[in-house]
């Protein structure tokens, strides 16, 4: 099922349907700034599940959450420096996917080694969805392995609709993938170049 929104101006109500549909276990594909995401609860384990069985990925191999502002990820990365802080204020929002030390709230099946991937990106119904939680969403492509990348919702729908609860249409995201950046690292370290500029 296929459910249009306004790309700038998402609709209360749809958001909210889609905020209840995902605190039942469910699972979506979304628009990003970037590529369309498969997504579902951060704190969900048993949707979390369906999303790596869905993409064939090694459980081991943890995915990124989505937050709606520098508030939410600074209560997701613990011990943020401030030449952290400014470098993700000019970094977010925006095409990149940011390796950072995990927090407590953090669930353990989504780190790596205590570190775990954070995202805003720049596209307002991502942000206004998480904001309406109150709390982060996986973030993954809905690309499969060696697959070419589906940057549609009728795409989506037709290769993947009977795996999933809903397509979101909300525009079209750019095609291209996040730019993923170890701020752990020290220096920082590129370790996929994407959408997004490095150094900035």
């Amino acid at each position: 099922m296929i459910l249009t929104l306004h790309p700038d101006t998402p609709q209360v109500r749809h958001l909210e349907r889609i905020a209840e549909l995902l605190r039942q276990d469910g699972v979506i594909a979304y628009p990003t700034d970037t590529l369309y995401g498969l997504g579902c609860l951060a704190s969900r384990k048993k949707a979390v599940d369906r999303v790596q069985q869905l993409k064939g990925r090694d459980p081991k191999k943890p995915m990124s959450i989505l937050c709606s502002d520098m508030e939410m990820l600074c209560r997701y990365a613990r011990h943020l420096d401030t030449p952290t802080f400014r470098l993700l204020k000019q970094m977010l929002p925006g095409p990149y996917t940011v390796l950072l030390p995990a927090s407590r709230e953090v669930p353990r099946y989504l780190q790596n080694k205590q570190v775990v991937g954070l995202r805003i990106p720049d596209n307002a119904f991502c942000r206004a969805l998480v904001s309406l939680l109150g709390e982060p969403i996986i973030t993954t492509s809905v690309a499969l392995p060696d697959q070419p990348v589906l940057n549609t919702a009728w795409e989506i729908e037709e290769e993947q609709g009977h795996a999933l609860d809903l397509v979101v249409d909300c525009g079209q995201p750019l095609g291209v993938p996040s730019t993923i950046v170890d701020l752990a690292a020290d220096p920082p370290e590129l370790l996929r170049e994407g959408a997004g500029p490095w150094p900035l």
